[in-house]
């Protein structure tokens, strides 16, 4: 089976003729292919933030255009931003492969996300409204039940959510540019922490970032969501575990 739905069979009409437009409208991207592009791009990302893309999976260019019904164009820049993003890497030999974590790469990111989110969560207390504390609390349930569903993959999300809702909470473009280029690191950040505690602790563990978040207090938010993240990291350290990315999820953060 494929690992790409083929959404895109329609047949498509032909591209209008570029004389007289503007010369920066001539040589703009047409707004058909810019969408092509990013569905499968945010395709490609959710095959592989949920395990169904493994990492080591080589990603074929004239496949993927097959299987999305489009040209190799769209194709070949959806790779180039994935590659950007972190998510794929190309090699001369291989070709385009999904990323692998490396064990000294996933300790390297712990105290990156930390930095990087305790900023987000300083910017984001004094800017929190009911909405976002009701949306962060509505994603520790959702991670609450699925741990009593011990659906894994569902908390993970969740998880995901909870952290990028703080983020775009900060309102600042260029963090939350920054935060998604790690998008496949903290994944395999949340899902290798679950090898060290249960579904129910690891959820359990973000009502104190919501407590700090609820006060308003950017020195609270920070120091909350640093022990947050640093923490994991100091299991796996101590543990001396080495991450598995891709496949199941053994614990989320």
């Amino acid at each position: 089976m494929s690992i790409i739905d083929n959404r895109y069979g329609a047949s498509r009409p032909a591209a209008p003729e570029a004389d007289g437009l503007p010369p920066r409208e001539q040589n703009a991207q047409p707004i058909e292919r810019r969408v092509f592009r990013d569905e499968i791009r945010e395709k490609l990302i959710d095959g592989i933030l949920t395990g169904r893309i493994a990492p080591g999976t080589r990603i074929v260019e004239t496949k993927l255009a097959q299987q999305f019904g489009v040209s190799q164009a769209p194709v070949r820049e959806a790779l180039r931003d994935l590659a950007l993003y972190g998510f794929v890497v190309n090699s001369p030999f291989r070709g385009t492969e999904v990323r692998r974590i490396t064990p000294e790469e996933l300790l390297e990111i712990y105290p990156i996300r930390a930095a990087l989110e305790g900023v987000a969560a300083a910017a984001a207390a004094p800017r929190m409204d009911e909405a976002t504390l009701t949306q962060l609390e509505e994603l520790i349930n959702t991670m609450r039940d699925a741990a009593a569903r011990d659906d894994h993959w569902a908390q993970v999300a969740a998880d995901g959510a909870f952290h990028h809702t703080i983020i775009t909470a900060a309102g600042n473009r260029m963090l939350e540019h920054v935060w998604q280029t790690m998008r496949l690191s903290v994944t395999t950040c949340v899902t290798h922490s679950l090898t060290h505690r249960s579904l129910h602790e690891i959820t359990e563990r973000h009502v104190a970032v919501l407590e700090a978040l609820r006060t308003r207090d950017p020195v609270q938010a920070e120091a909350a969501i640093r022990r947050h993240i640093e923490e994991p990291g100091e299991w796996i350290r101590t543990a001396g575990t080495a991450p598995a990315p891709g496949g199941e999820p053994a614990e989320g953060e």
